[in-house]
């Protein structure tokens, strides 16, 4: 009885730590991190919207997973998506899209109404900082839309620094000096994206 026990638990522990992300030991493919893009976002009745999903690794780099995740809409009687991230619209009303990639998970919301708002800009901000090396800098990625409205959407964009020897940037949007010299710091959601450059010293 107690091997019976015993060779239980030890399934139940092997099934917690391989059964999420399939993967007893990570590789650098495995996700760590999920955003999805874009968010507040609204589309007309019949209109569509792609969605798309970045992960990013366990090396630390970043990539497109909009194929390996799953998609699903709050209530597809008003907006539908398929399993490539494609909304489209059905009835008035609002919905979270939630796109599943291991075991992670990103919710945006989608407004289904007459009128339709797109994502315009990224303003990122504080504008051209300076720090010294090792020390940090929080960003914040605003999103500007059509309707002349405005959205925090730094947790869900996706960062990069332009040259990695003289700044890192987390998917969070901290940035931390490496080296004196400027790069360039990205917030991108979609195609639609932000700069500003940062300068250490």
């Amino acid at each position: 009885m107690h091997k019976t026990v015993t060779g239980l638990s030890a399934i139940l522990l092997l099934s917690l730590l391989t059964g999420c992300c399939g993967e007893f030991f990570r590789q650098g493919s495995d996700v760590v991190g999920l955003s999805a893009q874009p968010n507040n976002t609204s589309i007309q009745p019949g209109g569509t919207q792609q969605f798309t999903a970045t992960g990013t690794f366990s090396n630390g780099s970043t990539g497109d997973v909009t194929g390996r995740s799953t998609w699903t809409s709050s209530d597809p009687a008003i907006a539908t998506i398929d399993s490539a991230g494609l909304a489209t619209g059905v009835a008035f009303g609002s919905v979270t899209i939630q796109a599943n990639c291991q075991c992670y998970t990103a919710k945006n919301a989608l407004t289904v109404s007459s009128q339709t708002v797109s994502l315009t800009s990224i303003t990122v901000t504080p504008a051209n900082p300076t720090i010294s090396v090792g020390k940090t800098q929080q960003f914040t990625a605003t999103a500007n839309y059509s309707n002349n409205t405005s959205s925090n959407i730094t947790g869900s964009a996706t960062w990069s620094s332009s040259d990695t020897t003289i700044a890192t940037v987390t998917s969070g949007g901290l940035a931390t000096g490496v080296a004196p010299g400027n790069t360039t710091i990205t917030a991108s959601s979609g195609t639609i994206s932000g700069t500003t450059t940062l300068t250490v010293q």
